[in-house]
């Protein structure tokens, strides 16, 4: 990769009555790039300058799936492991941006990743809103306002049905990703139960051995430490699953929101060049009435120079909405080609995962197996009587108080 991103060092930071967290992102430039004439940066960044970059790279690359950042979060957003939880969320998405074949790119990206404080400030006071937003007016503002009543005026498309699919697809996806994810929250949440489970049940066992004082004290004992011990076992089983199984699937769920996000703004795109087409129809058509009337010839000249500059910006809306269009169809293949991937090595981990917990689970407990079966369970060993000395303790009463066997003895006599 030619970036090496790093997000590292948070700090609280005061800002008059206000508090943030800082970050400091690390730069490691190893190929030329011409966007990034240096080898090396750092820089301080905070949450909100992230999402002004996401805002950004949206604007530059329309249609683009912008990789997704944490949401805000008021509360506990100083805590050590809120703090650490979003750095590693942020720094993944430089990740993502920079391994990105055209985000990387961005104009913005480079500013973001270099430019000192003063100079970024200068570029985040810059307005660089959408194309169509300022060569569209108020008319393009009514359309877009009004889209939802309007949407039977909308340009019809060649590929209307095919972004009609890949809408009903990530939809779907969505929602079997959650309910994956809901699913995947509740064998979380039983793995820790069972963790805290596994450790009552070994304490239990540990003060039932303590109880005894032979052999089979010990072993009850050694069980209750077992059971001790896959209680830890347990608990970072669970930890596991949550990291490298719930984890990623949460984390897709905010990447479908990210592809969902590019094609709204294909919509966006659609809807100004709807606009865009019929503020030429109606310069058309305003010039239609003036043309040929004498009299006129002042609001002739007038209408055909509204015409011209409405063309040119339906010329320009129609370019940026197939370079949208195309961008999204070729983001929607991209994503759908590293879902694979994603999904199969997530999975895989998780299967994995779950053979080396139960193999250890099964190698602890087989362990247990021959202690227990070499507890002495016999009257000298546990100091209990079985049933089985019930005659020799006969004979032992009987010879004590007349010197003689008792009946059954070995001679079938009774003594006189």
């Amino acid at each position: 990769m030619a970036l090496v991103v790093t997000v590292t060092d948070p700090a609280q930071q005061n800002e008059g009555m206000n508090k943030f967290t800082s970050y400091k992102v690390n730069t490691q430039v190893n190929a030329t790039h011409p966007n990034f004439p240096f080898q090396s940066s750092a820089v301080v960044r905070r949450y909100s300058d992230f999402v002004w970059l996401v805002d950004q790279l949206m604007k530059e690359y329309a249609g683009a799936v912008v990789p997704p950042i944490p949401e805000k979060q008021a509360v506990s957003r100083f805590s050590p492991e809120f703090v650490e939880g979003r750095r590693k969320m942020l720094e993944q998405f430089l990740v993502r941006v920079c391994a990105h074949p055209e985000l990387v790119n961005a104009r913005c990206l480079s500013s973001f990743l270099s430019a000192d404080d003063l100079a970024f400030g200068v570029a985040k006071s810059k307005k660089s809103g959408d194309g169509e937003a300022q060569k569209g007016g108020g008319m393009m503002k009514w359309f877009q306002e009004t889209k939802t009543s309007l949407s039977k005026d909308l340009v019809k498309c060649d590929d209307d049905e095919e972004f009609a699919q890949i809408n009903q697809y990530m939809d779907s996806l969505e929602s079997q990703m959650k309910v994956v994810v809901k699913h995947t929250q509740s064998l979380v949440k039983k793995g820790r139960e069972t963790a805290t489970g596994l450790f009552e049940f070994g304490l239990a066992f540990t003060l039932l051995g303590q109880s005894e004082d032979d052999s089979l004290g010990g072993a009850l004992t050694q069980v209750g430490h077992t059971a001790d011990s896959l209680s830890v076992l347990s608990t970072t089983q669970a930890e596991m699953e949550c990291k490298q199984f719930e984890s990623p699937l949460v984390d897709y769920i905010r990447l479908i929101g990210s592809v969902k996000a590019a094609l709204k703004q294909r919509e966006n795109k659609l809807v100004s060049f709807s606009a865009a087409t019929a503020d030429v129809a109606s310069k058309k058509a305003s010039l239609a009435k003036v043309q040929g009337v004498a009299g006129k010839e002042d609001k002739v000249v007038a209408a055909e120079a509204a015409l011209a500059a409405s063309e040119e910006a339906l010329t320009a809306s129609s370019n940026e909405f197939k370079e949208c269009s195309s961008r999204c169809l070729r983001e929607v293949a991209r994503f759908k080609e590293e879902k694979a991937v994603d999904m199969r090595k997530t999975v895989l981990d998780y299967i994995n995962l779950q053979i080396e917990y139960n193999k250890k689970m099964e190698e602890t407990w087989t362990s247990l197996v021959p202690q227990l079966e070499g507890v002495n369970v016999s009257s000298k060993g546990n100091g209990f009587v079985g049933a089985g000395n019930d005659q020799d303790r006969v004979r032992s009463t009987s010879e004590l108080k007349g010197g003689a066997p008792a009946p059954g003895g070995d001679d079938g006599l009774v003594g006189v």
